[in-house]
């Protein structure tokens, strides 16, 4: 994936590159002419100081065959001078320097520069002859020690070079890095907010050429907001506005029941009373989640919950409920705390409830429990013996208004998926399992310690 920082690092390094390359074969080609120029004018500036501290006396003495021999300490290890000194009239050699051929040096004698080869050696030559032309110096040095000093002083400067290139390069991705911190700062704190998080974005600190974009963010954030509010404001009033008249035609459907006697009509006006308690339950629902949506970090701080006390409540709620369908309610708690929001965990525990009665046949058993975790926290666990959950549809049906193909009991598929999202938001695991007596299904919701 292309990003801003790879491609600013990349194109930089990529400079540097080309920057070092550049300076590199520059260094190469001017160490190399001027190591030409250097040395023709060491061999010039030598034979001119050798002529001139010559004594015109050494024409009548005969080449000495005896030499000094300096001390151990006088051992040259720097440049090494090689030289002849000539008398052009009798071609004699008058003066020779150790180290150097026993032929002339420049066998043309002629003055001037000259690359010569003498006893298997390439040598560069540089012969000079006094103003009379009476005497000649050859000066000269081997190819191969020039050339050791142009490699040494390449690579001197490839080293130097490279150094800098290393440190720009470092110094390049490091100034890249820090200026791109914040941005990802700003990144993983987006990626830890909750879906319904809308609050605009820092932009203090940030890069002043993101600044635009961040506040174009923020501004498209407000619209996001301003329309899902108007969207839950119109769910909370349409649920508002359903429950009084289904409330009433609730009563008035059981108020009918009771004087309808037996027949047709009886079961009618039973169908009634089905449909308006379920659109009345759906109208809740409805309410429930528009008031999830809404609640936030900001929203009304967690406190201390005793979730057995506030089970065995919601329990003694549903008990018509199921004694109307014949239904036996198996209650087992134990006192556990958690900690979250008490209206959250009570739309929680009643879309528990509300899922098991409705699902579980007439003459079925319902076991509601809750206790301490192992781990430190608490559980709340629903089961019942109903037709259950098939394994395939298990996944799905924490997905808002999904309801399984040939499912009965009239549900609306919102009770599970406020399950899931309540305990998302109190950091809790939703667990299926198996139910009672080998049939239906168990609902699991295992809450964290506090201050886990």
């Amino acid at each position: 994936m292309k990003t801003l920082r790879r491609q600013l690092t990349v194109t930089l390094l990529v400079t540097l590159l080309l920057a070092w390359l550049g300076v590199s074969a520059y260094q190469q080609y001017e160490t190399l002419r001027s190591q030409t120029g250097v040395r023709d004018q060491w061999l010039y500036d030598a034979a001119n100081q050798m002529l001139a501290s010559m004594p015109v006396s050494l024409l009548r003495s005969v080449a000495p065959t005896e030499r000094f021999a300096p001390p151990m300490s006088g051992h040259v290890d720097g440049d090494k001078v090689r030289f002849h000194v000539w008398s052009l009239a009798d071609r004699r050699l008058l003066l020779r320097s150790p180290e150097s051929p026993a032929q002339p040096l420049s066998g043309e004698f002629a003055d001037g520069y000259a690359d010569v080869v003498a006893d298997g050696t390439d040598w560069r030559v540089f012969a000079l002859s006094d103003i009379s032309g009476r005497v000649q110096v050859q000066v000269a040095k081997p190819t191969s020690e020039w050339r050791a000093q142009s490699w040494y002083s390449l690579k001197r400067g490839f080293i130097i070079v490279s150094v800098l290139f290393v440190l720009l390069a470092a110094v390049s991705c490091a100034v890249v890095g820090r200026a791109f911190r914040k941005v990802d700062r700003a990144g993983e704190a987006i990626s830890r907010r909750g879906p319904f998080d809308l609050a605009p974005l820092p932009s203090a600190g940030m890069p002043g050429e993101l600044r635009p974009f961040i506040q174009s963010i923020n501004q498209l954030l407000l619209r996001v907001k301003g329309g899902m509010d108007r969207e839950r404001r119109f769910l909370e009033d349409a649920a508002h506005e359903l429950r009084t008249p289904l409330a009433a035609l609730s009563a008035h459907a059981e108020l009918v029941a009771r004087n309808a006697g037996s027949g047709a009509a009886a079961a009618s006006i039973e169908k009634l009373r089905l449909v308006a308690q379920r659109t009345s339950r759906l109208s809740e629902q409805l309410l429930d989640q528009a008031r999830m949506d809404a609640m936030s970090a900001s929203a009304d701080a967690p406190a201390a919950i005793e979730l057995d006390a506030l089970l065995v409540l919601l329990v003694r709620d549903w008990e018509m409920d199921a004694t109307r369908k014949r239904q036996r309610i198996q209650l087992d708690v134990q006192a556990c705390v958690v900690t979250g929001r008490l209206d959250a965990i009570g739309v929680l525990l009643r879309n528990l409830l509300d899922n098991a009665v409705r699902y579980t046949p007439e003459g079925g058993q319902i076991a509601v429990s809750c206790g301490p975790a192992p781990d430190g926290g608490a559980f709340v666990r629903v089961a019942d013996d109903g037709p259950g959950i098939a394994p395939a549809e298990r996944e799905r049906v924490f997905d808002r208004f999904y309801r399984a193909a040939g499912t009965a009991g009239g549900g609306s598929g919102i009770g599970l998926s406020l399950v899931a999202q309540i305990a998302g938001q109190h950091g809790a695991d939703v667990a299926l399992g198996p139910g009672l007596r080998g049939a239906g299904v168990a609902l699991t919701v295992t809450f964290p310690a506090a201050g886990a």
